[in-house]
């Protein structure tokens, strides 16, 4: 091996001590010790082979083959008028056990901190080797935690930053209205002021607080639904740095394309006393956590003791305003998947749905479009469990228009919208395209007793308007 001085250093393998080599001068000499007069090694053929030289600390060290030790060799300056070094220092550092085995390592990698790695031949392990020159461990750690308190001051002062902006950007606001309001005209009333109009009208207040209709908004913040779902309520770039254009190309990304005829809405019915949903949901519900998930209250010029109907169930406000905005969303989304996907009930009822009316119908389907023959067998894949919507209202919020290639899913699959309320009664309707990105939004006409399926690329939202009738205070 080359050394730092100049010179080339020749391993013992028979002999007993180092060669020198000054290629220059072409001068050989042996430097160091007798190591097995000294015993600094005890075997006597095929000590060592193959090494690596470290620049920052000048020395050359020499991989164990069946030698019990490390030799480090610390070349020294070059003597101009010997032609050598002769302040060479020459040590071994005994092996770790096991030590006995032949042949142990063989070739060497020298990373960025000066640590050097020897891969294993008939030993075990890798065999790591610390030069005396580099840090110790404490220090090391030390270090370490002194570069991990920098960071947390770094993050306390960009967190009390942002807080601070927060708050500067909240007072930018709350000028701002109080500058709207003082500028909005009024009517003095006593120590009142309102938005006043003609006679033959209602008062209109600055921000609507009433359907199209007239019917007030129970809920006038928040998010539209409470569902018992893992991925996010919201959807939003920001949040999918990871992924945020994906490939819903079928031929990218080897995803079964259906059938267009397979694509088209269809509405199936189905008996609602052999597959019971609604009485199903309503006794989840019931041994649910009120005061997470909600209640069955008071229909007008009814008892507010059963029969409980989804119609009349009641979601608390904060359930439906997330964490940030101090309310428990996340927490009560949650605690409804894993009420959802911890009933046996619903789920049994759910798997006998499938299997006798849904696959049976969407084979009978693939069949009429000539995609399959009859008698083909054909595995299907359905999401379990299904995501239970519970659509609280009246309220201001809608869901958003959207179509399921915005979230990743691939074209081979179905949606299937079951409603466990009267679509009449509520008001709560599901609108979706005839076709993807066409725009012709229109009611899906599912009533209770029946379940819609249209393809997941069209995009569908809901409304939130619940008729006057169905609701008391």
């Amino acid at each position: 091996m080359a050394g730092t001085d100049g010179h080339v250093y020749c391993f013992p393998s028979g002999s007993e001590r180092v060669l020198q080599v000054d290629t220059a001068n072409r001068i050989a000499k042996s430097v160091g010790p007798n190591l097995r007069d000294k015993g600094m090694e005890v075997m006597h053929q095929n000590k060592w082979q193959n090494g690596l030289t470290t620049y920052q600390e000048g020395c050359v060290y020499a991989i164990p083959l069946a030698g019990e030790t490390v030799l480090r060799i610390r070349t020294g300056n070059t003597d101009k008028n010997t032609g050598g070094s002769d302040d060479v220092e020459v040590t071994t550092w005994k092996l770790p056990e096991p030590n006995k085995v032949l042949e142990k390592w063989e070739g060497g990698v020298l990373a960025k901190n000066g640590v050097m790695y020897c891969m294993p031949n008939n030993h075990k392990a890798v065999l790591q080797i610390v030069p005396a020159c580099l840090p110790s461990r404490d220090k090391l750690a030390e270090e370490r935690e002194g570069r991990r308190i920098q960071f947390e001051k770094e993050r306390e002062a960009r967190a009390l930053e942002k807080e601070e902006a927060i708050k500067r950007k909240q007072a930018e606001k709350e000028a701002k209205r109080l500058e709207r309001k003082n500028k909005s005209p009024s009517v003095a009333n006593g120590s009142r002021s309102k938005v006043q109009t003609s006679n033959d009208s209602k008062s209109v207040p600055n921000k609507a607080t009433r359907t199209d209709d007239g019917v007030p908004f129970k809920y006038t913040s928040g998010i539209a639904t409470l569902r018992s779902s893992a991925h996010r309520v919201k959807y939003s770039l920001e949040h999918r740095k990871h992924d945020p254009n994906p490939i819903v190309n079928g031929k990218s990304t080897n995803s079964t394309f259906l059938p267009s005829d397979l694509c088209r809405e269809d509405i199936l019915s189905y008996n609602t006393k052999a597959y019971n949903f609604h009485d199903a949901v309503v006794r989840m519900l019931l041994n649910c956590d009120r005061e997470l998930v909600g209640t069955f209250r008071t229909l007008n010029g009814c008892s507010d003791v059963g029969p409980y109907t989804l119609d009349n169930f009641a979601v608390p406000t904060k359930s439906l305003t997330r964490k940030c905005q101090k309310g428990c969303l996340e927490l009560a989304q949650k605690y409804l998947s894993d009420q959802v996907q911890a009933n046996a009930e619903f789920l049994s009822l759910f798997d006998s749905f499938l299997e006798n009316i849904i696959v049976p119908h969407l084979k009978q389907r693939l069949v009429s479009t000539g995609a399959v023959n009859t008698d083909a067998p054909i595995t299907f894949y359905y999401q379990r469990p299904p995501t239970l919507r519970i659509q609280p209202g009246p309220a201001r919020a809608f869901v958003k228009a959207h179509d399921d290639a915005e979230y990743g899913h691939q074209n081979g699959e179905l949606n299937f919208w079951l409603p466990l309320t009267n679509r009449r009664k509520t008001g709560v309707d599901l609108y979706c395209e005839s076709s993807s990105k066409k725009g012709d939004y229109h009611r899906v006409m599912a009533e209770f007793g029946e379940v819609a399926s249209f393809h997941g690329k069209c995009t569908s939202f809901l409304n939130c308007i619940i008729n006057r009738a169905s609701c008391s205070d």
